[in-house]
């Protein structure tokens, strides 16, 4: 019989224990010196888990807060109102003491800044820069300080000025509004040749008339102006000639594919009308202009146009034109481009070379004569998300966006295009015949099946109709789902001058509005810049040959 031996005890050697709690010490010691070392803030305040997203009365309980905050915050500026007004009437007291205020407010000052961070710890931190945030942050309030100093000094009368973008960073509409004013009014004093960018599935949506005549006539009518058609891979060689041969009757035009198309984005093939050919005629007209005004000093080129147009693609597509070591180096570092809007948000001052520099200016959404009345309306808003002018985290409802696109599809006179939208989304034929027929609300039809087939569920399987809008939207920006505006219809009127003689008058346009001598201004224009026989200025034949 085996006996049973002796339990081994649990208890560590005194040495062991001491061995691992110098170990331990010194991985601490490394961890602060590696900690030292690193360049990167971190804050010593734990972050707030905050509430749980599956506590069912999260909603009340952050209504609670806010409304306690609300609540203090008017409390003190009643204090501070009383405070100051019986300072103001001299025989008076004060209704709480004076230091007591003050404590008052400092505390309340620190309960915002505390608010504040907590806010900014809730945004995605970029680790991966801290010093370009910094230097952001602090531009941003440099640019605030500036456009508060000089507030009196602005005219709010003045509704022929442009608008800018709703901006996601912290600061107010009207200061915003006015550095993008001052921008555009820089670009517009420092520039002799203005390039009109225009999206050439929308091309008046995208173009205001009021920002032409104010180009045209500043200066004495020294500015010269020439409308760029972009992104005419995306509209059939049809739906672009027509669009050339209405737009040249305002101003020299030329189309222009300025950067290569999105993935999966469905595309026309133009032939002729490329890349490099339409790059090179821009940047040959320039040269000519500049070899005809013989010129001391470099003439600057501003590009305007509305956000997301592809201006700053439109600069890299010229110093792409310039070869050799220029191109390699110009192409992909003159200005930066993204598929969302509000990428360029200062003026910048690309140099191509001695005798010619580019300006980017940032996107602006010009005022129009057709434009709604009230800039926050649905109808507006639509426009402008159609247009990709705004930048996906400023869209609130797209879904009036999705309307406007379903029916102008509808009404288009190609119903191809319909048909092509449900094929990119894989549709049942039933929801063919229900938007055709207009029966029911089409919209929530459309968005329920498109976040169906692409995942955009919510809890319990409820289909998210903001984030299915949102994809459709994006999928319009990027060229996925298929879409143009034609040209409008031109009306022929017998002037009475000869016979024979015509004059071609635009139907959507009121017959005060129309310039009699635009013809000769175009007609001048395109010999300073020599665009004859170019893409079809001024010769139908060369025109059809390049475009069809």
């Amino acid at each position: 019989m085996v006996k049973p031996g002796k339990p081994k005890s649990k208890r560590t050697p005194v040495r062991l224990r001491h061995k691992i709690e110098k170990a331990s010490a010194a991985k601490q010691r490394k961890q602060r010196k590696i900690s030292k070392a690193n360049p990167e803030w971190r804050s010593r305040l734990k972050k707030d888990p905050g509430i749980p997203n599956l506590f069912p009365y999260k909603d009340r309980i952050l209504h609670e807060i806010e409304e306690k905050k609300r609540l203090k915050e008017e409390e003190f500026t009643r204090k501070r109102d009383e405070a100051r007004a019986a300072k103001k009437v001299p025989g008076t007291s004060a209704p709480e003491d004076e230091e007591d205020m003050e404590v008052e407010e400092l505390a309340t000052e620190d309960e915002l800044i505390d608010d504040e961070e907590a806010m900014d710890t809730d945004q995605p931190d970029d680790s991966s820069n801290p010093m370009a945030a910094l230097l952001a942050s602090a531009k941003a309030q440099a640019a605030e300080y500036e456009e508060m100093s000089d507030d009196d000094s602005e005219d709010s009368t003045d509704h022929h000025r442009p608008t800018h973008v709703p901006s996601t960073k912290p600061q107010s509409l009207d200061s915003s509004r006015r550095a993008f004013n001052k921008t555009f009014d820089a670009v517009l004093d420092a520039s002799d040749v203005l390039l009109y960018v225009l999206d050439a599935r929308d091309p008046n949506g995208s173009r205001s008339r009021a920002t032409e005549r104010q180009i045209a006539s500043f200066a004495g009518g020294s500015k010269r102006l020439i409308l760029i058609l972009n992104k005419i891979d995306l509209v059939p060689p049809r739906i672009l000639k027509t669009w050339l041969v209405y737009l040249r009757r305002y101003f020299p035009t030329l189309p222009l594919r300025a950067s290569n198309p999105a993935p999966n984005a469905k595309t026309f093939d133009h032939k002729a009308l490329t890349r490099k050919a339409t790059s090179e005629t821009l940047l040959r007209a320039l040269k000519s202009y500049v070899a005809a005004q013989n010129l001391k000093r470099a003439v600057t080129v501003g590009v305007v146009g509305y956000p997301n147009v592809g201006k700053s693609s439109v600069i890299n597509a010229l110093t792409s034109c310039l070869g050799g070591k220029h191109s390699s180096r110009n192409s992909s570092t003159a200005c930066p481009v993204g598929a969302e809007a509000g990428v360029t948000t200062t003026m910048r001052e690309v140099k191509l070379d001695n005798k010619l520099k580019l300006l980017d200016c940032p996107g602006i959404v010009f005022p129009s004569a057709t434009a709604h009345p009230a800039s926050t309306s649905s109808a507006a808003n639509a426009h402008l998300h159609l247009l990709s002018a705004l930048p996906p985290s400023a869209i609130t409802d797209p879904v009036p966006a999705i309307s406007l696109l379903l029916s102008r599809l509808r009404a288009h006179s190609d119903q191809t295009l319909l048909s092509d939208l449900y094929a990119t989304y894989n549709l049942p034929p039933l929801m063919s015949s229900r938007t055709a027929d207009g029966a029911g609300d089409v919209t929530t039809d459309f968005l329920v099946q498109v976040a169906r087939k692409r995942g955009r569920l919510g809890k319990g399987g409820v289909p998210n109709l903001n984030s299915a809008a949102m994809g459709v939207l994006g999928d319009w920006r990027d060229g996925r789902v298929r879409g143009w505006v034609e040209a409008p219809v031109l009306k022929v009127v017998g002037t009475g001058k000869a016979s024979g003689e015509v004059e071609m008058l635009d139907e959507g346009v009121p017959e005060e509005e129309e310039v009699g001598d635009r013809k000769e201004i175009v007609a001048a224009w395109g010999k300073e810049f020599k665009l004859e026989g170019l893409w079809g200025g001024g010769n139908e034949e060369v025109g059809e040959e390049m475009v069809e």
